[in-house]
């Protein structure tokens, strides 16, 4: 199934916070009306509770198009208490999409098709049981020049370990631009012990990817303060904040 995947970010307004938190439950009650074909709706709080990035996967246009009638009426309340904002779409997305919401939202990133995936399920149409203990990732790779074959190679090496011995790797999206040379990725992990079977398994193949590009990794969920403790600045990683509503 070719799904679409959004990452939307919100800068909120200083003071704001407890006003924006209470609009984004009411844009949740709505889309919880009917989930059909809304596959994820991940909200993640920062700590200092300036900023929010929602991760959203949906079963293709028709049920974007359906998320949007449910939730459309609560979007503009949200946005009076959010100083910047920025939406990119990846995977198999129609330019008439990309141009009416940038009619809605402002610039619309295009993330790119789908290069590699391990969703491929319809959504459940209904909110699951363990999303409070799931860990995302959302990284963006820039290739260096005359590493693109290279990369590719290795992202598929990546994707075949993870399919054959990470069950707790619920999903492994990359996508890639128009160039060959801006890569998005979202990971999905069940828990903490799912994540810690990843580095490990994928680790070494992870570290050879590193030093073909520039990258930026955010983590976000359930992530222990021991593990956000060992992440620095100049690394490239960072734990966003934690999940304080969603459907998974």
């Amino acid at each position: 199934m070719d799904k679409i995947f959004g990452i939307a970010r919100f800068n909120i307004k200083a003071g704001q916070t407890d006003a924006f938190v209470t609009r984004a439950h009411e844009t949740m009650a709505a889309a919880l009306t009917d989930l059909d074909g809304t596959h994820a709706y991940e909200w993640f709080l920062s700590p200092a509770g300036d900023a929010c990035i929602v991760v959203e996967i949906y079963d293709g246009a028709p049920a974007v198009t359906h998320h949007g009638r449910c939730v459309g009426h609560t979007i503009p309340p949200l946005l009076e208490h959010v100083e910047e904002k920025q939406l990119a779409l990846l995977g198999d997305v129609p330019a008439e999409m990309l141009e009416r919401m940038s009619g809605r939202f402002g610039a619309v990133e295009n993330g790119g098709k789908r290069l590699l995936g391990r969703l491929s399920s319809p959504a459940p149409g209904r909110v699951g049981g363990t999303g409070a203990e799931m860990i995302l990732a959302v990284a963006h790779f820039s290739v260096r020049p005359g590493n693109e074959a290279a990369f590719r190679d290795l992202a598929s090496q990546c994707h075949a370990a993870i399919e054959a011995r990470e069950p707790g790797t619920i999903g492994y999206e990359w996508f890639m631009d128009e160039s060959g040379t801006r890569c998005t990725t979202i990971d999905i992990y069940r828990d903490i012990g799912a994540l810690k079977d990843h580095m490990a398994n994928a680790g070494p193949l992870m570290a050879r990817i590193l030093e073909l590009v520039d990258s930026e990794v955010e983590l976000f969920g359930a992530v222990p303060a021991a593990m956000t403790d060992r992440f620095r600045e100049g690394l490239g990683t960072c734990f966003f904040g934690p999940r304080f509503q969603g459907i998974l």
